[in-house]
């Protein structure tokens, strides 16, 4: 017997043959995925700080905007919107502001405020817009930062999908996977907000992720990753907690399928996740359980949405599958499509199982969002997308694998690309072509869909370019006009300052600027405040958000 040959029979053999990588790739095909992967990064990230710095805080970035250093520094619960979230993507976003000398006053209130039963989960605009409009935050430096740290998180889940797809269907999965996943309009436009979308979605598939690791090879040390992973998933949205009735039936199904389950690595699990929750709570759970039961009674109340022309406080089951067919690109889904007919063809074979570990967790969440009464925006459905990238790049390389699968694999990749780049720097406002576009996007849905106040930058802009010196404004958001030099006579809107709080009358004249949100009227009592603008074709539509109409003409 060669040496050879007896060092290969020394390799121990995967616990599970279902679960076990690919064959080893040639040595060229192993270094291109990686750098596919490197191309993709660098892409991704000059695609994402480029478009960020155009535009304005969105509505939840406002108040968002320095808690976690008020959180950080003194480590108490007491401050105005503090439990609205976990408080992981407010530290994260928070950390560049450790180094500047904000104004600590900011985050004083009246003793009678401080004790009113909703104090800490009332959003604080006031105290974000003095933040965003400090000396410190000139041409939106801080803010750019803050934004930064959730690139990094981005990046790193990115990581994460190259890795299980890699380990799943070889260089050309981890190469579909990748290409999917740093070009998606969807991952793009809120990787660059100091929101907990990104937050969640990126340790929800880090979890996932080591989870079925643990339970492949049976370690202790993969399940002290999968409890990290789970832990900051918890840290970063009430929503997590989704993981743990997942995470429990793949276990479940695991023991059926396979007979055998560590009990001693589920309770390392768990027991590292509640100690990285109370560790960032520092020692305190009690703000984490009573935001939970302030979410659930907000939800309970339903907030008005808006679908198709049609308003309702009570959501419809159908509003996310809709936001998701239209703000999904078609590329994509025809991978999808191509992915889950491979898929029924392994259920006749003993190699259906990986699967499971990414559609049963993207089912839950879809599932569980859909029979909330609560219909907003795509953003709730984020965690989904890296389960769906991976699944859909395991069906692109079995359709590699063809004779002619070249041709149409090639096809669906240049239409997902240019579908990304043409809609560069307005991600948070693309549809596909079943929308007919993002110009048509605000007849299906808007709010965080489209418009979340992200564009009063460019209309400020705008005006400069066209000597436009005063509008008439409506806006949707929490950023203020004044730090983009923008005149304006107040229009009814929800938080934008009324600079003539006594005037009674409010007319349209002249150049009149509308948030798409505000024109469709959802959040008005009369929602067909603006019908007449409906009848009039917009001069511009910035960002496709923000609609500017000229009635002089």
């Amino acid at each position: 017997m060669t040496k050879k040959t007896r060092s290969r029979r020394q390799q121990p053999a995967p616990k599970n043959k279902v679960l076990a990588a690919t064959p080893p790739a040639p040595r060229h095909l192993k270094r291109l995925p990686v750098i596919v992967l490197a191309l993709c990064l660098a892409l991704f990230c000059v695609r994402a700080i480029t478009s960020m710095v155009q535009e304005s805080s969105t509505w939840d970035e406002t108040h968002y905007f320095g808690m976690g250093k008020y959180l950080l520094q003194t480590g108490r619960w007491d401050a105005e919107g503090c439990i609205l979230h976990p408080p992981l993507s407010f530290y994260l976003s928070s950390l560049p502001l450790l180094f500047f000398p904000t104004d600590d006053a900011l985050w004083h209130h009246d003793p009678a405020t401080e004790q009113a039963p909703l104090f800490r989960m009332t959003a604080d605009v006031g105290r974000g817009q003095a933040l965003l409009s400090g000396p410190l935050n000139r041409d939106d430096r801080l803010l750019t930062l803050s934004r930064l740290m959730m690139v990094l998180v981005a990046l790193i889940l990115c990581w994460y999908v190259f890795l299980w797809s890699y380990e799943l269907y070889g260089s050309a999965g981890a190469i579909a996977a990748t290409l999917l996943y740093t070009f998606c309009p969807n991952i793009l436009a809120h990787a660059r907000l100091i929101t907990p979308d990104v937050v969640v979605t990126a340790f929800s598939f880090i979890t996932l992720y080591y989870f079925r690791k643990m339970l492949v090879n049976d370690r202790w040390s993969t399940a002290v990753a999968a409890g990290l992973a789970l832990g900051l998933a918890l840290l970063s949205k009430f929503t997590a907690v989704l993981l743990l009735p997942v995470c429990a039936a793949l276990a479940l199904l695991w023991l059926a399928r396979f007979k055998s389950l560590s009990l001693r690595n589920c309770f390392i699990l768990c027991g590292v996740a509640f100690a990285v929750l109370l560790i960032g709570y520092r020692g305190n759970l009690e703000p984490y359980f009573t935001g939970i039961r302030f979410q659930q009674e907000h939800a309970a109340q339903g907030q008005w949405g808006f679908l198709f022309g049609d308003y309702s406080r009570s959501g419809w089951w159908y509003y996310y599958t809709v936001a998701f067919l239209l703000k999904t690109p078609l590329a994509a889904i025809l991978a999808l499509a191509v992915a889950l007919i491979f898929y029924c063809r392994k259920l006749f074979r003993a190699d259906w199982v990986p699967e499971l570990f990414l559609l049963i967790p993207a089912a839950a969440i879809f599932i569980f969002f859909s029979v909330n009464s609560q219909a907003i925006g795509l953003r709730y459905l984020l965690p989904i997308y890296p389960f769906l990238f991976v699944f859909a790049a395991g069906g692109i390389a079995s359709l590699l694998t063809g004779k002619f699968g070249a041709i149409p694999c090639g096809f669906l990749a240049l239409w997902y690309i240019g579908a990304s780049l043409f809609i560069q720097p307005h991600f948070l406002a693309y549809f596909n072509e079943l929308a007919g576009g993002p110009g048509n996007g605000y007849k299906y849905l808007v709010d965080s869909n489209l418009d979340w106040g992200q564009d009063l930058k460019g209309l400020g802009k705008y005006m400069r370019a066209h000597h436009i010196p005063k509008v008439c404004l409506s806006y949707f958001g929490s950023d203020t006009p004044d730090r983009y030099g923008i005149a304006y006579e107040w229009l009814p809107s929800l938080v934008l300052n009324n600079p003539t709080p006594g005037k009674s009358e409010v007319t349209m004249h002249d150049y009149v600027a509308i948030s798409a949100t505000n024109l469709q009227g959802v959040y008005f009592d009369n929602h067909r405040t603006y019908e007449m603008l409906k009848s009039k074709v917009p001069v511009a539509k910035i960002g496709y958000s923000i609609f500017l109409y000229d009635l002089k003409n």
